[in-house]
């Protein structure tokens, strides 16, 4: 399975994904879009599993999160302050053979304020799963 992804990513990825797509045609804009999702919908299970169990997430202005439980400990926190209704958009995709990085912003609202945020996330194929191992994000604006 793991020659599947591999195969996906060497295939379905260009050099570069053009700036601005939400195409989940793309295996990594598709695992971005399923981590939304189960984000908007409170589903701190389906978060969990698109992290590596040795991921690490860098938020701004706060200490590296290190491994997939405290991840979801964060995103659940993240909930139950209000943020909601996350939307991306993919900026840039550089795959190689067994990883990639991926690039993109998003908006997140938090009561009646947009938070305006540009992330990288590393990606890489695990046995036979995409999975999320670094990601790393800053604000940018609110609106």
């Amino acid at each position: 399975m793991r020659a599947l992804v591999l195969t996906l990513l060497l295939t379905l990825l260009p050099a570069a994904v053009p700036a601005q797509t939400n195409d989940t045609s793309n295996p990594i804009v598709a695992r971005i879009a399923d981590l939304v999702a189960a984000y908007n919908a409170g589903d701190l299970q389906a978060i969990g599993a698109i992290y590596h169990p040795e991921a690490a997430l860098f938020p701004p202005g706060e200490p590296a999160i290190l491994g997939r439980d405290a991840i979801v400990q964060h995103y659940a926190d993240a909930i139950a302050a209000g943020a909601r209704d996350v939307q991306f958009v993919t900026l840039d995709i550089r795959p190689s053979e067994i990883m990639a990085v991926a690039t993109g912003e998003t908006v997140v609202q938090v009561g009646e304020t947009g938070f305006v945020t540009r992330y990288m996330h590393v990606w890489e194929v695990v046995g036979d799963q995409l999975l999320l191992t670094r990601d790393m994000y800053h604000l940018l604006a609110t609106q």
